[in-house]
């Protein structure tokens, strides 16, 4: 696998889009046969170029300015994407420079021609602090719920979420801050959030103010549903590193398994899992020096390939390299991290500039990693199975 043969795409370039100014975000929408990246131009607007699969004319377009098109106030933070099936809508979020947190959004419709939106401040909706950062967003679709976190300048971590249905479905609701309520530590970094559908939970990971990686997490229930914290910090629980850059995680259903990686002070990627046979959390160890990979300059990305039965980490190298680690669900235990190389490399595109951004879409059998180069560009790797 490591001899995979990447394909570069210089998005920018072929579509005409400008030029980007952070790290940009993509998701593939699996219903609608599309996939989008969505970025913070230099014009403090939302930008967003996507691909639709189909027999003809398959090539990528460029959305425009969604905040002009929309009428939304200028970005002050990266945006971040996601797909709500349930809803049949996509979703964008992003911090403004009123430090409130906006959204812009789309639904599909039988023509496929739905308009984006501007959803309004969902913090001024839902009656919730500003935040600080860059806000992390995601469905919960057994739940039939969509979710945002952030941090405020106290480093609270907060949540905003919306239920869908006839008689809870209505406006933003304000979670609280939620560390606050379960007694964890303030965050020194931006939070990250995830749904585990299989276990029927909702996961929050961050860097508190003293680097270790903490997690709330969420059972889906009927009346007595609360957020919970297991007292002490996950890297503390299974004897971990502490953290240099913001954490992030993910579940991995076809493996019954979910997986918190970061970047630790010693410049190398750490993993921490959790098996729903063993019920315990474990440290994983460094995932860079097991497979003889290159330091990191920067946060990892963790995604999964339920289609490949595979789970990646990207990278970006202190040699300016996207770099790749992966690893195969096996029948049997003994199944290992392998290093894919540098995938720039392998592509023959430039240098990154900002983090990467990885996702599967499985409908296509294709996995794709979306980044700002050197030349502030938005470029993307990808790979047909």
């Amino acid at each position: 696998m490591s001899k995979r043969q990447w394909e570069h795409n210089p998005l920018c370039q072929v579509t005409g889009a400008p030029a980007a100014a952070g790290k940009p975000d993509a998701y593939a929408w699996e219903k609608d046969n599309t996939q989008h990246i969505v970025y913070l131009g230099a014009d403090s607007h939302i930008h967003e170029i996507w691909y639709r699969k189909g027999l003809l004319d398959n090539k990528w377009n460029y959305g425009g300015s969604l905040s002009e098109k929309t009428g939304a106030p200028q970005a002050d933070s990266n945006p971040n994407g996601y797909v709500w099936e349930k809803d049949n809508s996509q979703h964008i979020i992003y911090r403004g420079t009123d430090n409130q947190i906006h959204e812009i959004w789309q639904r599909q419709n039988m023509l496929k021609t739905g308009e984006w939106e501007y959803g309004g401040s969902l913090t001024q909706r839902a009656n919730a602090p500003a935040g600080i950062g860059n806000p992390y967003a995601y469905a919960w679709e057994k739940d039939k719920s969509q979710h945002v976190i952030y941090r405020s300048a106290d480093g609270d971590v907060h949540e905003l979420w919306f239920e869908h249905g006839a008689v809870t479905s209505g406006d933003w609701k304000y979670g609280g801050a939620i560390n606050s309520k379960v007694g964890a530590l303030a965050a020194a970094g931006d939070p990250a959030g995830y749904a585990w559908e299989k276990d029927k939970t909702q996961h929050i990971v961050y860097r508190g103010t003293d680097n270790q990686v903490y997690e709330l997490w969420f059972r889906e229930g009927f009346i007595f549903s609360n957020w919970k914290y297991e007292k002490q910090p996950l890297t503390t629980m299974v004897g971990a590193p502490p953290a240099a850059g913001d954490p992030m995680g993910y579940a991995w259903e076809e493996d019954d398994t979910q997986h918190v990686v970061y970047l630790g002070q010693d410049d190398q990627i750490h993993e921490i899992y959790f098996k729903r046979s063993d019920k315990k959390w474990a440290y994983g160890g460094s995932m860079t020096q097991k497979v003889g990979a290159p330091p990191a300059a920067g946060n990892p990305m963790g995604y999964t390939w339920e289609d490949d039965n595979t789970q990646h980490i990207i990278y970006r190298g202190t040699d300016g390299h996207i770099h790749e680690l992966w690893q195969r669900k096996a029948l049997l235990s003994g199944h290992n991290w392998q290093y894919g190389g540098s995938l720039t490399e392998a592509a023959s595109a430039p240098l990154a500039e900002s983090d990467p951004f990885g996702f599967a879409w499985e409908k296509d059998d294709t996995q794709h990693i979306v980044y700002r180069g050197t030349d502030s560009m938005v470029h993307e790797l990808w790979y047909r199975k």
